[in-house]
């Protein structure tokens, strides 16, 4: 029995990559009581549309430019989560400028993922709040590296099928 790597594969990957990520973010807060800043929070949301957009994907099967154009839309929601990966790293190294907690705390938990799943997407912690590292890293970091990981992959693989696609095209 030979193992193909199917589109549909790439995209199961792409959607447990981030749900795996997530579910130890909710470990991380429900059972060490590490509370998530609003930044954090962004950052689940952003994990959360990667693995939507690949379960859309890995659903509805598309051909080639349609396999392209949900990589593509991976990588942008992978780039916008990697944007607040980085703004909160920056944070981390220069605490006294902070998140903004009072008005992004608000702005964060007044969303509408924030009242419909609270468990996952309240924010009630400090963006600076020090938390013992997870192999030398903090958790923002680890963010920083997934995104770009997972940014990396989708463009690398939007591009493997639009050059299937021409060759199809051409040949």
């Amino acid at each position: 029995m030979k193992f193909e790597l199917t589109p549909r594969r790439v995209f199961a990957a792409f959607m447990l990559i981030p749900l795996a990520l997530l579910a130890e973010a909710l470990v991380l807060e429900h059972a060490k009581g590490q509370l998530p800043c609003p930044l954090c929070v962004l950052q689940r949301a952003g994990f959360l549309l990667v693995a939507l957009i690949a379960l859309a994907a890995a659903i509805q099967q598309p051909r080639r430019r349609g396999t392209a154009i949900y990589a593509v839309g991976i990588a942008l929601a992978s780039l916008s989560g990697l944007g607040v990966a980085i703004w909160h790293v920056w944070t981390l190294y220069h605490p006294k400028f902070g998140c903004g907690i009072d008005v992004m705390e608000q702005f964060v938990n007044n969303l509408p993922t924030a009242k419909l799943l609270p468990w996952l997407f309240h924010a009630s912690g400090e963006c600076t709040a020090p938390h013992e590292p997870i192999l030398g890293l903090q958790v923002p970091e680890w963010s920083l590296i997934w995104f770009s990981l997972l940014f990396l992959a989708a463009i690398f693989f939007a591009f493997k099928r639009l050059s299937v696609a021409r060759a199809t095209v051409l040949a």
